[in-house]
């Protein structure tokens, strides 16, 4: 017997939706389709006609929520605004009206410690590739509880692989868009090989990029390096550490070096750096042992006392 199919009016949708199963926690979700908060989940709808969804064309950044203050605000608004540039994307708010936006979500969050995430989408339209049918741009941003990785993996260190991946290219390296199908292969990559991350290489052999941390190498003469901006996503947590190193006066560093696999294998220490992990030590590469180094605690120490300091401003 053919399975007969119910047709369901806007109530029983909304009324399924609301009892799908969910794997975040307490949500904040702010829409500027809709001018306000809520607390649901469905705030954040977005329709099956929009370029986001169907095309991924849009924009996004993610970023930390200490204390209720958003850590390095400024670098991920401006990198977002440099994404949506690229793309020839509006964003439906002023950055100055954004930023109050985003403030009001984090005071009645119930967690202080929160990860934040803005969703830029081209809007509805039709289904075709064409982005002058879409009717105006989309802002969305997502508020939930943060979670740090397990402690074990900063006092041991994490296993990392070499990605079959190939890397992003041109424009879409340095544009952090909806599409994240190749991040996506990625992390799935290192599931299947029971590793942390996996990290690229592009083709003429340089150190890329993790899914969606960057990877920070020092080097066997002592120099603390990443690799060039123009292949990889300009990372505003890697950033600000190279900045806080280089006033600090810790180690020497080399900003935007190509660094080969064979820098690699002899380096002293790897450092996984992203908004959700801080600095994260590396304790393996490809079989590869590396000692925990001193520097990747320091390192780290450096971010949060740096995220408590802006907490305060």
């Amino acid at each position: 017997m053919p399975k007969s199919v119910t047709w369901l009016s806007e109530s029983e949708i909304i009324e399924k939706l609301k009892a799908r199963p969910r794997v975040q926690g307490p949500l904040f979700v702010y829409s500027s389709q809709a001018g306000g908060w809520t607390d649901h989940v469905l705030g954040g709808l977005v329709g099956i006609d929009d370029h986001g969804f169907h095309r991924g064309d849009g924009v996004f950044e993610a970023l930390r929520g200490v204390k209720r203050k958003p850590y390095l605000l400024r670098a991920h608004l401006e990198r977002l605004k440099l994404s949506a540039q690229r793309i020839a994307l509006e964003i439906p708010e002023d950055i100055n009206d954004l930023e109050n936006i985003l403030q009001q979500g984090l005071e009645k969050f119930p967690n202080e410690h929160t990860l934040v995430r803005l969703y830029v989408t081209r809007g509805a339209g039709g289904f075709s590739t064409s982005p002058r049918e879409c009717l105006g741009s989309h802002l969305f941003i997502v508020i939930s509880p943060f979670a740090a990785p397990a402690p074990d993996k900063y006092a041991q260190g994490v296993r990392i692989g070499k990605s079959a991946v190939p890397v992003k290219s041109g424009i879409f390296a340095i544009t952090k868009s909806l599409n994240y199908l190749p991040n996506v292969l990625m992390k799935a990559e290192s599931l299947e090989r029971g590793l942390d991350f996996t990290v690229n290489f592009d083709s003429q052999g340089g150190l890329a990029e993790s899914s969606t941390e960057n990877i920070v190498v020092l080097r066997q003469d002592g120099v603390l390096c990443h690799p060039p901006l123009a292949g990889i996503l300009r990372g505003c947590t890697m950033m600000r550490l190279f900045e806080l190193v280089e006033k600090a006066g810790i180690v020497p560093t080399e900003r935007e070096a190509v660094i080969r696999e064979a820098d690699v294998l002899k380096a002293q220490a790897l450092l996984m750096v992203g908004t959700t992990l801080d600095v994260l030590p590396v304790r393996e590469y490809e079989g590869k042992a590396y000692p925990l180094h001193p520097l990747a605690a320091r390192l780290r120490a450096l971010i949060q006392d740096d995220q408590s300091a802006s907490a305060h401003i």
